[in-house]
């Protein structure tokens, strides 16, 4: 879980990181049929509950990366929270945006969490 308070931020970044890419990847999986919708839909439960609030924990963590790099963040963090919070799981939609800012999250994270 990200809120764990002895969880450095490095490690919080990256672990975001981290759930921002198996977001990505589940999406991905449910519009290929590899995976079921119910099956999505339960691990974004699971990626909302992971992520959620991360952008107020980040700005105040001692030791977290530069304010400009923690903007950069939370700018690619919020269209990719949207896609967490309500993931596009139907074919009329358009998933692949979703899935294009929940990798620039990801990589972004990832990258600063070393």
């Amino acid at each position: 879980m990200l809120r764990k308070r002895c969880a450095g931020p490095l490690l919080l970044v990256g672990n975001a990181g981290a759930a921002f890419s198996a977001a990505s990847t589940t999406l991905t999986y449910a519009h290929e049929g590899k995976i079921t919708s119910a099956y999505a839909q339960s691990s974004f439960v699971n990626y909302q509950s992971e992520l959620d609030g991360l952008d107020q924990q980040l700005p105040s963590q001692q030791g977290a990366p530069d304010k400009r790099t923690v903007q950069h963040l939370l700018d690619l963090y919020r269209p990719a929270m949207q896609a967490v919070i309500q993931p596009c799981l139907e074919e009329s939609c358009h998933w692949q945006a979703q899935v294009a800012a929940l990798n620039r999250a990801s990589q972004a994270f990832l990258m600063a969490g070393g």
